[in-house]
């Protein structure tokens, strides 16, 4: 009885990963066929890169404070006149979205360094260092349906090539926690942060967003930058983010030859960030430099 257990659980096991597989397989084939923007299930708001010169990282620093993505973070920067916010996402102990870049830095939301995952409970409770209030995915895109001017680019942290499948699913769930919090059309709103060419084409399965961003996070070669600006340009992908960490004058011309926008991050001085300009940058990612 035992062993027959044993041998429908590795046929379950075998049929659950033939089927990952299947789904895998009709992904690639979809990515090499390539995905236009025009199938996509939905049409959503106009948006323009050229109207964009910040980037408010983590919806804004107040003060000293960074990584907040809180809501009088997005508040704070609305009211200084920026338009376009990054947000990051992760998941609380027992699944739920909520803006938060990771659990390894306590925020004041626990005592000591070491890392904690907090279910969705604790997250709420704790105000972040005591006095700003951290948000769930779901007050996100309700805040936003009163402020329908403004943009939000979601930092899911997908990296690898072989997580567009987990892309999907992550994709699926946020705009099913918009529809069931009864505020479909802010997905009108979500700008999505890729940072692969298979993100593009998972994401543009479900939902015709209104811009993307190429966010390169590491050093590539020129030629891996040039690809990725070809694949850019190919998809109508008009914008990339650039770590000031791996920006040079070379990868700056490589995107101006493709018409393609450069925002370099995370930039807070105000020197630095007109420099950028000066070179050819279209705009950076701030913490402080929000207008």
């Amino acid at each position: 009885m035992k062993r027959s257990l044993e041998r429908q659980k590795k046929k379950a096991g075998y049929r659950i990963r033939l089927l990952l597989l299947s789904v895998e397989l009709i992904f690639t084939a979809i990515f090499l066929w390539g995905w236009e923007p025009s199938q996509a299930l939905a049409k959503t708001s106009e948006f323009f890169w050229n109207d964009y010169g910040t980037i408010a990282h983590a919806l804004g620093g107040i003060g000293d404070k960074t990584y907040l993505n809180s809501r009088e973070s997005f508040l704070a920067s609305y009211q200084m006149g920026c338009r376009l916010f990054e947000v990051d996402l992760t998941k609380t102990s027992d699944g739920v979205w909520v803006c938060r870049h990771s659990w390894n830095q306590p925020l004041g939301q626990w005592d000591g360094d070491k890392k904690q995952v907090l279910s969705s409970e604790e997250f709420l409770s704790r105000p972040l260092y005591g006095k700003y209030t951290p948000m769930t995915l779901e007050d996100l895109l309700i805040l936003l349906k009163d402020y329908p001017d403004a943009f939000v680019m979601l930092d899911s942290k997908q990296y690898s090539v072989r997580n567009y499948q987990r892309t999907i699913e992550d994709y699926a769930d946020y705009l099913e926690i918009a529809q069931n919090a009864g505020v479909s059309e802010v997905a009108g709103q979500l700008i999505p942060e890729i940072y692969n060419q298979v993100m593009f084409s998972g994401t543009a399965l479900l939902y015709e967003f209104p811009a993307y961003i190429y966010s390169l996070w590491q050093e590539y070669s020129l030629e891996e930058i040039q690809d990725i600006a070809s694949f850019c340009e190919e998809r109508g992908i008009l914008a990339a983010a650039v770590s000031r960490e791996y920006w040079s004058q070379e990868i700056q011309d490589i995107f101006d030859e493709k018409g393609i926008r450069v925002y370099i991050y995370t930039v807070n001085d105000p020197e630095e960030a007109s420099y950028y300009r000066e070179e050819g940058a279209a705009g950076v990612c701030s913490d402080s430099l929000v207008s």
